[in-house]
């Protein structure tokens, strides 16, 4: 795999970066970007990458396996802080950082080097993911936080209703019964889905935070989401007798940098949101070099055709 497949993504992180540090950008900015990917541009991705994607059976096991890694990882977060007798405001917001996986950021990655294919199976593995953020994640949110919520079931319809999931479902209905996307909702659909990776990545390059990155706790929860996170990648993907690209897509998400989400539900908790910003920044900056150097054995030791 060449570095000049990965390297529109550095420079596209570096753009938002340097947005923020001119002060050009502010997190405003970056949220607004976000939120344009998540409602407009991946949904358009996410249609066209599943509806088109030649799929196998075990690919069912994909959400089962996303949201099995999310509970590992938060387990161990509950027993980690339980053993050091953390205060609920922090506590909190360590499980939410070890527990909820940022799919998002890893998608251009993936699509860049292991292609379509590979990025309609990370959707799918992403269903798991975002399931644990609507019930598990929710739960640790009320647990250990102190302000009143809405309830869980209203959460997890919201998270349901979102556009990514009516375009995975319409797209799996799409493949199950091989019908064919009219060339002009590709012609409309393609170029939308393609603006996602350089919003995503300017996005993340903005919201970088320098803020609180030396602290013990910051290091912990990078830990418990990213490298706790690869071994139970592993070790699912093995169990549950994932082979070649789609093992890939397993154990690079299953390593992925701490999640968008644990902020902004680290804010409804009344939990510690600026230590939940600081560990999500500083994983971040190892996600860019993690992720990549994952995809090079992937293609290495994998052999993988791509």
């Amino acid at each position: 795999m060449p570095l000049q497949t990965l390297l529109p993504i550095f420079v596209y992180f570096l753009i938002g970066f340097l947005l923020r540090f001119s002060g050009l950008a502010r997190s405003e900015q970056a949220a607004f970007l976000f939120r344009l990917a998540f409602y407009v541009t991946l949904p358009a991705l996410v249609f066209l990458a599943i509806a088109d994607a030649e799929l196998s059976r075990r690919t069912i096991l994909l959400p089962v396996a996303g949201i099995t890694v999310n509970i590992v990882c938060a387990m161990s977060a509950i027993l980690y802080v339980r053993l050091t007798k953390l205060d609920n405001h922090r506590a909190g917001a360590v499980v939410l950082g070890a527990g909820i996986m940022n799919t998002l950021f890893v998608f251009p990655f993936i699509l860049s080097v292991l292609g379509q294919v590979a990025l309609a199976e990370a959707i799918l593995f992403d269903i798991g993911n975002a399931v644990f953020v609507g019930t598990i994640a929710y739960s640790v949110t009320v647990y250990f936080g102190k302000a009143k919520t809405a309830s869980a079931v209203s959460y997890l319809f919201k998270t349901i209703r979102a556009p990514i999931f009516v375009a995975v479902v319409a797209a799996l209905i799409i493949n199950a019964f091989q019908i064919s996307v009219p060339t002009i909702a590709h012609n409309i659909l393609s170029p939308l889905g393609s603006a996602t990776i350089p919003l995503v990545l300017i996005a993340v390059g903005i919201s970088f935070s320098t803020v609180g990155l030396a602290g013990p706790l910051t290091v912990v929860t990078v830990l418990l989401r990213m490298l706790l996170g690869l071994i139970a990648g592993l070790l699912i993907a093995w169990a549950f007798g994932f082979e070649g690209l789609t093992a890939a897509v397993v154990v690079v998400l299953a390593a992925a940098p701490i999640g968008f989400n644990s902020v902004p539900m680290a804010s409804i908790g009344e939990l510690d949101t600026e230590q939940a910003a600081a560990a999500l920044s500083v994983s971040i900056a190892i996600g860019m070099v993690s992720t990549t150097l994952l995809l090079f054995a992937a293609l290495r030791w994998l052999g993988l055709d791509v």
